[in-house]
């Protein structure tokens, strides 16, 4: 018999494997007397998936699959497909000015179908394999929802309570609106001026082409934002503690674990106290294992392009359609079969993985090749 890549591997279970018997367990109060599962997950449509990206995603709909058994609640995946990533940047008079997927798309300089491509056949493939229905949430759609208005709302109000929390650097909070003329926006919020109206957001700028501009953003609906990582972050989590009482649902996150520790500790835990919500009604926040280099830092996609970095990578590694091109969809029964070992057990979600031991894992399943 082949061994498994794992069978060399250390579990030494962390702080919070010690308390759960299975990753169940972690849902498990948020679950009582609820009528279903709602989990969440999300990634920016900056191009191709690469594996880290496939993996994370295959193992969302593994534990949600799994939960859903053990915890004998009908489940649902909500993916938020980021389109106001940054897609293209200009530097004018000294300034860094963005233009997003989603604008770029819109003015067909990109085509729609192949940024969303790569990731439609991944969670399709993970539908089938899982039993785990999704919806696919665009951020158009996102950006607009009640709940997620009503937190920009509160965030406007009290901009002294959160600049340290979601700007801890500079102060500036980045709730950026885009030029209706060119849809240039000013990446640095430099020229940023937010005011909290009467059920509405003013947001003011300026376009270095067009002047001065400014988007009214309705709690009820209307107008357009773009909200930075850490707004949005704690955006979703408010909108998760909603769905609690909308959807009658155990509602969780489940992310890459890049979101956890540090991000968990000093940006959303404090934002979500800060918006007066209780702990009770926090969203449970899951986070799959990460996935590094060679040196131990997060595997990206970023660094790979624009710096040159994992030259002793094959291609397939950071691009998914060249993975599924060399080994068809045997590759993701591989990678199914060991992550719904994670999604099940404690010592093996709360930990990370190399590139080297996938990369092990695949040789050793001998795949097929194309």
């Amino acid at each position: 018999m082949t061994p498994h890549p794992s069978d060399n591997l250390i579990f030494a279970p962390v702080g919070i494997a010690h308390l759960t018997g299975d990753n169940a367990d972690l849902l498990r109060a948020a679950a009582a007397g609820r009528s279903q599962l709602r989990v969440t997950t999300a990634a920016q449509l900056n191009g191709v998936p690469h594996f880290g990206t496939a993996v994370t995603i295959l193992t969302v709909f593994a534990f949600t699959a799994h939960a859903a058994q053990v915890l004998d609640l009908p489940p649902t995946i909500v993916f938020d497909s980021l389109e106001n990533a940054p897609a293209e940047h200009l530097q004018i008079d000294g300034q860094t000015y963005t233009r997003t997927v989603g604008d770029l798309i819109e003015a067909g300089c990109l085509d729609g179908a192949d940024r969303v491509s790569g990731v439609e056949r991944l969670l399709t493939w993970a539908r089938k394999h899982s039993g785990v229905s999704y919806e696919f949430r665009p951020y158009d759609v996102y950006q607009g929802l009640r709940p997620v208005r009503e937190c920009l709302h509160h965030i406007a109000s009290h901009l002294e309570q959160f600049a340290p929390i979601v700007a801890p650097h500079d102060g500036i909070v980045r709730i950026r609106p885009r030029c209706p003329e060119c849809r240039l926006m000013q990446k640095s919020a430099r020229d940023l001026r937010i005011t909290a109206l009467s059920g509405a957001v003013r947001l003011d700028s300026r376009c270095p082409d067009h002047g001065p501009y400014h988007e009214i953003v309705h709690i009820d609906g209307g107008g357009w934002y773009d909200a930075n990582t850490p707004v949005r972050s704690i955006q979703k989590g408010a909108l998760l503690s909603a769905e609690r009482q909308i959807y009658d649902a155990c509602s969780a996150s489940v992310d890459g674990a890049d979101w956890g520790g540090a991000w968990h500790a000093h940006v959303l835990a404090p934002a979500l106290a800060t918006l007066g919500i209780p702990p009770r009604d926090w969203p449970v926040s899951i986070f799959t294992p990460l996935i590094v280099d060679h040196t131990g830092g997060k595997l990206s996609k970023t660094l790979y392009v624009t710096q040159g970095a994992y030259n002793d990578l094959p291609p397939l590694f950071l691009d998914l359609n060249v993975l599924l091109d060399s080994y068809g969809e045997d590759i993701l029964h591989i990678v199914w079969a060991e992550v719904t070992r994670w999604a099940a057990e404690p010592r093996r979600l709360h930990r990370s993985y190399t590139v080297d031991y996938l990369r092990a894992l695949l040789e050793t399943q001998q795949p097929r090749t194309a």
